[in-house]
């Protein structure tokens, strides 16, 4: 369903994780090298640029986070090779 991919204007990202939408068009990547691009250009050094991301920016963008690979902090597979998921 399209609100599954895409999400909805009441999905809060910090409950339900990233949408697979956000995911795979790289919303999160873009915006973390928008700013460091912005702050380079205003005179910051990479690595002090790389440091003021904010944390939860950075987090989305974290391969767990991954709703391809089961979303939001879930670990391990849910199919354990049998066909069946658990």
């Amino acid at each position: 369903s399209g609100t599954m991919w895409y999400g909805a204007a009441a999905t809060p990202i910090e409950l339900f994780g990233p949408t697979r939408y956000q995911w795979d068009s790289g919303y999160f990547q873009q915006e973390i090298e928008r700013q460091v691009e912005t702050s380079v250009s205003e005179g910051l050094s990479e690595s002090q640029a790389w440091s003021r991301i904010p944390d939860k920016l950075a987090f989305y963008d974290y391969i767990g986070n991954n709703p391809a690979k089961g979303g939001l902090f879930r670990a391990g597979p849910m199919n354990k090779g049998g066909g069946i998921a658990e």
